[in-house]
């Protein structure tokens, strides 16, 4: 996972979220820019293959970092016990 500016960050969210599946600009809006943090990192992870098509976002305030990722559709379906 590399570490990237925020804008960075922003650029792979609306690219590799297309929008879709919540990934709007009001949710980025809400979560990335209205929420007070304390300075955050930003992680991604590029899409391994084609078939990684399912973006998540992880918010680890522990150790004070966002990161962006994707699975593919199995991969999120074991991820989440469906």
């Amino acid at each position: 996972m590399k570490e990237v500016t925020k804008e960075q960050f922003k650029e792979a969210y609306f690219r590799l979220g297309h929008g879709s599946d919540g990934w709007t600009q009001d949710y980025w809006e809400t979560f990335f820019e209205n929420e007070p943090r304390e300075p955050m990192k930003y992680k991604v992870e590029e899409p391994e293959t084609a078939e990684h098509c399912r973006m998540m976002v992880v918010s680890d305030f522990e150790s004070t970092e966002y990161r962006l990722f994707c699975l593919t559709e199995e991969a999120e379906d074991s991820f989440f016990g469906d």
